[in-house]
């Protein structure tokens, strides 16, 4: 456990809770009790019904990475993601104003902690439960009151304390809490949606994104064709070197691979290799509008650019055994200040892709991503990984997958990759 004297803030603890715990839960709106997910900057939100009292409707906003949940726990917290909370917290309190006669909000960012007047220390979590950045939205008016449908509001009588932090059925205010039913939720839920979906304009003008429908969107991110620096077995990395004529004949037959496909947007990294790509790909439609981005570009090699990707290997042996890293080790990999690693190029490629999902101009077809072998292999990395395996992505490469509004990758397929023995690809890290 990780504690701090008196003198200073609470450190990150270590407690370590087992992966059934209630909050390592990814928060999704396949949940049948949430309500939404928003995002603010770099941080996500899950808006959802209490699952264990209903009175007032209640609701919480909580700081949510779904990829590792635990990432939110038992922490301070930056003044984004605070700022982000306030900014749900309001949205939602709006949105129950509309309903409900009153509607009142708490942030409570630190309910399990603990302070030792005898040593002056202060512990950031409990074995049962962990810390995380939250609020409580509820709505107070006449309990017997049916605001939403056939759902009573059940409490909390106006004026008197609403006891949020009650653990037990013994503690005051628990001991009267009302358990939701199914159908109860989905009417809440849905009656939170569309008042949400009234306001939400001018909460998006102050940065918000609001996701309240799931829609979902094929993608297809192609590696380029063939450049002269691939066949010396150079590391390109931002180099902005051209196709030759074999990565051009190559973006040609990928073209017919996917001829009865119509994309509907077309995005490329702005090195030329990619864009050449892209444009021989979509040689059918000379109206379509190519879109370039830097999140899209190679994995940035930094002082290594140009050099044989053998001797960076070498140089790697060195200082790691490649083969025994874990999956968190090896996306974190650097071999100087100057280069990315794989979770960098990860987390820059996501952003865009969240972009596209959440993209009002997203008309349900198909989206083209023109790219590398290093962003492909990043996107491959995060989703399987095995000690002494590497991917192997060849020239006109692609990835399918289909990517959620909440951000989640699902139905993942490859044509052009492999997942190999690493003395099979010495080239390929």
């Amino acid at each position: 456990m990780a504690t701090q004297t008196s003198a200073g803030n609470p450190s990150t603890n270590a407690w370590l809770y087992p992966p059934q715990h209630w909050a390592l839960e990814p928060l999704t709106l396949n949940d049948t009790k949430v309500i939404a997910l928003v995002n603010f900057e770099q941080s996500d939100y899950a808006v959802y019904l209490n699952p264990l009292d209903k009175r007032g409707y209640r609701s919480i906003v909580r700081l949510i990475n779904n990829e590792h949940m635990d990432s939110t726990f038992n922490r301070d917290y930056t003044s984004s993601e605070r700022i982000g909370l306030a900014l749900t917290m309001a949205l939602i309190t709006e949105a129950y104003n509309r309903i409900v006669p009153i509607a009142q909000n708490a942030v409570m960012g630190n309910n399990a902690h603990s302070f030792d007047p005898k040593s002056g220390t202060i512990q950031l979590g409990t074995h049962e439960e962990p810390i995380f950045l939250h609020g409580h939205i509820f709505g107070r008016g006449n309990p017997e009151e049916k605001y939403i449908d056939d759902v009573q509001l059940d409490g909390p009588i106006p004026g008197l304390v609403f006891d949020l932090r009650a653990q037990s059925p013994h503690q005051p205010g628990n001991d009267r809490k009302v358990s939701w039913k199914l159908d109860e939720m989905k009417s809440v839920i849905a009656r939170l949606k569309i008042e949400i979906e009234n306001i939400q304009d001018s909460y998006k003008a102050h940065g918000l994104r609001i996701i309240i429908q799931n829609i979902s969107t094929d993608i297809y991110i192609v590696r380029h064709g063939e450049t002269d620096w691939n066949t010396e077995r150079k590391l390109q990395g931002h180099t902005d070197n051209p196709l030759n004529e074999q990565g051009k004949l190559q973006a040609q037959q990928l073209r017919e691979k996917l001829s009865d496909l119509h994309f509907t947007k077309v995005y490329s990294s702005d090195l030329k290799r990619a864009f050449s790509t892209a444009e021989l790909i979509v040689d059918q439609n000379k109206s379509k509008i190519i879109e370039t981005s830097s999140l899209l570009r190679e994995r940035y090699m930094g002082t290594w650019e140009g050099r044989l990707a053998t001797e960076l290997l070498d140089h790697l042996k060195q200082d790691f055994n490649l083969d025994n890293l874990t999956q968190e080790e090896y996306m974190s990999l650097k071999w100087d200040d100057t280069a990315e690693s794989y979770s960098d190029v990860y987390q820059r490629v996501r952003t865009l892709i969240r972009s596209i999902a959440n993209s009002s101009s997203v008309n349900n077809g198909p989206i083209l991503l023109s790219s590398h072998g290093g962003v492909m292999r990043a996107i491959l990395y995060h989703w399987k990984f095995q000690p002494e395996y590497r991917w192997k992505v060849t020239n006109c490469a692609f990835l399918k997958f289909n990517v959620r509004a909440d951000g989640q990758i699902v139905n993942l397929t490859y044509e052009g990759v492999e997942f190999v023995k690493s003395n099979e690809t010495p080239f390929s890290f």
